[in-house]
């Protein structure tokens, strides 16, 4: 396997690249979201305004994304506005932030190689949430990839029931900062 960097986008060239790379798979492969009105092939919303969006690199090929929004008064984040969750699971959400939009292109999707792309993606996801003093991670995942997560030793829990939400029924799932840190720990 190639080596993989994952970083945030740095250029317009990089966002557009991320963009349409969930256009690809959100609307196209997907079909969780209708194509633009305006016939542009990037999916994009009211919260990229608020977010930080990552690309995982093989050389110069974009092979997966995700973005990462931030604690903020205007929109708050998706999962807490959309979905049921129990609030003993989830207490303290001033340092909380988002991950969603996560993206692996198809012909990408070996499973080696998938865990390999998450686990990267989340490192530095980690490195660029102490920056923000973000100390959880929350989003919203169907059950084979919560497993797949899990699989990856990135131990997000459930903090709420399976329910429909974009698209398909989905967990709404939490990772703090100092599970991740023992994961790592342990896995050494």
């Amino acid at each position: 396997m190639k080596s993989l960097k994952c970083h945030l986008s740095s250029s317009v060239a990089e966002q557009n690249a991320i963009l349409r790379q969930r256009y690809d798979v959100f609307v196209e492969e997907f079909n969780f979201f209708t194509p633009r009105e305006d016939g542009q092939r990037i999916e994009y919303d009211t919260y990229d305004d608020h977010a930080l969006l990552f690309g995982v690199w093989e050389q110069d090929l974009l092979i997966a994304s995700c973005r990462l929004i931030l604690p903020n008064t205007p929109l708050g984040l998706p999962t807490l506005n959309t979905m049921v969750i129990d609030s003993e699971k989830l207490q303290d959400i001033q340092q909380t932030a988002e991950i969603s939009r996560i993206t692996v292109a198809s012909d990408q999707r070996a499973f080696r190689k998938t865990i390999k792309v998450l686990q990267t993606m989340q490192k530095e996801i980690n490195r660029v949430s102490a920056n923000y003093e973000i100390n959880q991670w929350i989003g919203a995942v169907g059950p084979r990839f919560l497993r797949l997560l899990n699989q990856s030793r990135l131990l997000y829990r459930p903090i709420g029931p399976l329910q429909f939400h974009v698209g398909t029924e989905r967990y709404p799932i939490l990772l703090r900062l100092q599970d991740y840190t023992a994961s790592l720990k342990e896995n050494r």
